[in-house]
């Protein structure tokens, strides 16, 4: 049963909904789930390594798993690599603009920043030598690497102590187990309804304009599913968690390329359309080269290169509403 309506005000309302579905879901997700952690005694720094980072990437999971098991290739690629996009111009200069200075420190460029852009050439390579295809071969190089960066961070966990700085759930958000449980479930329905609504509408409108799919969903579902990570990075710069509003962006990005997509790669093929292929992915690479290169430049972002990213998210937006008008 499809989501979508057959006028395009419904379609935009239906769209809306959607999203405000999968935010809100992956929030009580996210929520339920760390405190159901806690009380079976798996460690805070744990939580925060996994939950949190994973939890604002629900959007992105939720939407291009679906989009996926459709066959919907254009939508997968297209809001993976645009909500990295988005996460490094639009929610990272928006906090840098905000914040004025943010400190880079040293092992978070050296682990982190590195690991991040060397994904996106490793993602884009695939590709490229696919001709524009991404199979299951690439799909599990891609896992693989997501797994083995997950065991370099539970291993030096230790060294990571600076993370639970940031860990905002010192409370129990719920008055007891049971509700914990029953919002749990209640995020997972949330999150599989608003990502259905999402990519039923895009491809209604898509096919009855003759758009691209994924220019609309590097852009529109892009900005969308990249809204917790918008929130969390304003929310971490109030309580003044500086090193988590760039954590959080950096891990996000991560799981966009190695987890989301090597999955929907396996779980169907993904055929890349020449637009995404010659100019969203080089844009990606573009803005990870950015990033590296600006938090190298003295261990730390300034306003100046916050507005840098700014001015890159609006030419890519012209670009973008060009190519769909």
């Amino acid at each position: 049963m499809s989501f979508a309506a057959d006028h395009l005000i419904l379609n935009i309302i239906l769209f809306l909904i959607g999203l405000a579905f999968l935010v809100k879901g992956s929030d009580f997700f996210v929520e339920a789930a760390s405190q159901i952690a806690r009380s079976y005694k798996i460690p805070e720094i744990i939580i925060g390594l996994t939950l949190v980072s994973i939890g604002t990437s629900l959007p992105e999971f939720a939407t291009d798993i679906y989009a996926s098991i459709e066959g919907e290739s254009g939508i997968v690629v297209g809001d993976l690599v645009g909500s990295n996009i988005t996460n490094i111009s639009l929610v990272l200069g928006v906090a840098v603009v905000m914040l004025g200075v943010m400190p880079s420190p040293k092992e978070v460029v050296k682990r982190d920043a590195l690991f991040m852009l060397g994904t996106f050439f490793v993602f884009a390579g695939i590709c490229f030598m696919g001709n524009g295809n991404l199979g299951r071969a690439g799909g599990f190089v891609m896992l693989i690497l997501m797994m083995g960066y997950l065991f370099y961070l539970f291993k030096n966990r230790d060294s990571l102590a600076s993370l639970e700085e940031g860990e905002e759930h010192e409370k129990a958000v719920y008055s007891s187990m049971s509700k914990a449980w029953i919002f749990l479930f209640l995020g997972v329905t949330m999150i599989f309804l608003g990502a259905k609504a999402m990519v039923d509408n895009v491809i209604v409108v898509a096919e009855r304009f003759n758009m691209s799919q994924g220019l609309i969903a590097a852009t529109i579902v892009a900005f969308g599913t990249s809204v917790p990570e918008l929130a969390v990075t304003v929310t971490s710069i109030r309580k003044g968690k500086k090193g988590i509003a760039l954590g959080n962006i950096i891990g996000s990005c991560i799981f966009n390329i190695l987890l989301i997509m090597g999955l929907c790669a396996i779980i169907n093929p993904l055929e890349i359309e020449f637009n995404l292929l010659y100019v969203i992915i080089p844009t990606m690479l573009f803005c990870g080269v950015m990033l590296l290169i600006f938090m190298r430049s003295g261990w730390r972002l300034a306003r100046a290169e916050g507005i840098a990213f700014l001015l890159v998210y609006i030419g890519y937006l012209i670009y973008n509403a060009i190519k769909l008008a």
